[in-house]
């Protein structure tokens, strides 16, 4: 009997053994794929956020370059805006002394810059006080002063009427009128 319980308890320790080797069999191979699946899941996350940080990269470079073209474009725009404000003030001072020197009763002629014919500003200054009347309706007080000739002829009204100077027959640009005129 001792014989058989001894084979009994025999018996019974290699199944132990063996069912203790089949579950940690097991477990391992649920660590295993739970590590596995823990480490895939990971790399997945990993790619996206890369893929993300690259999104926000390649953004954050066309954001760079957007920036530096509007400062670029800013820069031109500043640089428009100080040319034309000096023009305008150029053209100001112009126009004051083209208006001056057709006030002055002692001024007989100017030269067109266009071609250099003299004008006879006797000729323009019509009614009282000396003022000068427009070269087309003859009626209103000029206000126009045309560029590049810088003749200071034409009543606002007639301005459009014309594609030229009618002093000198110079091709004229634009029309600037005069400040201070209704």
């Amino acid at each position: 009997m001792r014989r058989q319980d001894a084979e009994i308890d025999g018996f019974m320790k290699i199944q132990a053994d063996r069912l203790r080797q089949a579950v940690l069999e097991k477990v391992q191979t649920n660590e295993i794929q739970i590590i596995s699946h823990v480490e895939d899941k990971f790399i997945e996350r990993l790619r996206e956020k890369e893929a993300m940080v690259e999104n926000i990269n390649k953004k954050n470079m066309e954001l760079e370059i957007q920036v530096e073209e509007l400062a670029m474009k800013a820069d031109t725009w500043q640089q428009r805006a100080k040319y034309n404000k000096n023009m305008i003030n150029t053209l100001k001072y112009n126009l004051k002394q083209v208006y001056a020197q057709g006030k002055d009763s002692e001024v007989d002629n100017t030269a067109s810059w266009c071609n250099g014919r003299a004008i006879d500003f006797h000729l323009l200054c019509k009614g009282t006080n000396g003022a000068m009347t427009c070269k087309v309706c003859r009626v209103n007080e000029v206000c126009m002063l045309l560029l590049p000739c810088k003749h200071l002829c034409l009543y606002k009204e007639c301005d459009s009427k014309l594609s030229m100077c009618p002093l000198c027959q110079c091709s004229r640009y634009i029309g600037m009128e005069r400040a201070g005129v209704q």
